[in-house]
């Protein structure tokens, strides 16, 4: 299973820095809030495409929590991007993003909030790369982990066709790592699990290798 690092969840202050950290680690997560879909505010355009330059040569998924996703996307192939998602809850019409997604020759994905089932995307199966399942969302707390969304995601990796990538991001630790793992999840994002550590690095390597994995069984 692929590990994505998040860099929203690093020192903001030292985002050159806190990459460094991470060293030659394939994937990286961006996610781009725009203070309208959701609450918070992250990364714009510019500070995107610093860390995109900066990450060159890493798989980069940028998960669009913003309203208009579409108009994000000629930039984001500008930067070398790999996949990019967009919320369900923001596309009036799926299929004009998933098409100039691929134009642009990027991987198109949709993301979920915890409140939209996954099967409401099943008509865009065949056009999708990947689904995006959140497992956390901004609740006015410190967005842990809800259990009955990771269930969800759980569920998503049986449901959905085999060649869409389930990947769950939200407030994941080691035991939802392991269990995602063993259930075939292709992916999981990891924020404070990886960057509040004193070596982000090992904690990425351990659970790759299954170490953390036995320990939290």
């Amino acid at each position: 299973m692929r590990l994505f690092p998040s860099i929203a969840s690093s020192n903001c202050l030292a985002y050159g820095r806190e990459l460094e950290r991470i060293g030659a680690w394939q994937e990286l997560h961006i996610d781009i809030e725009d203070g309208n879909f959701t609450p918070n505010i992250t990364f714009g355009l510019k500070t995107a495409g610093a860390i995109c330059r900066e990450a060159a040569g890493k798989d980069i998924h940028v998960h669009l929590m913003a309203r208009e996703p579409g108009r994000y996307l000629e930039t984001l192939a500008s930067y070398g991007v790999k996949t990019v998602f967009a919320h369900m809850e923001a596309l009036d019409y799926p299929m004009v993003f998933l098409n100039l997604c691929r134009r642009l020759g990027m991987e198109a994905g949709i993301a979920f909030n915890i409140k939209t089932p996954v099967s409401a995307a099943e008509p865009f199966f065949p056009m999708m790369d990947s689904v995006l399942v959140m497992t956390s969302e901004p609740d006015g707390g410190s967005e842990c982990l809800f259990r009955p969304a990771f269930e969800k995601a759980l569920r998503a990796i049986e449901t959905v066709p085999r060649s869409v990538k389930v990947i769950a991001d939200g407030g994941l630790r080691e035991p939802e790592v392991a269990r995602l793992s063993a259930a075939g999840a292709y992916g999981a994002v990891l924020g404070r699990l990886v960057f509040a550590a004193d070596n982000p690095m090992q904690v990425l390597k351990n659970l790759e290798g299954g170490k953390m994995y036995e320990e939290s069984l």
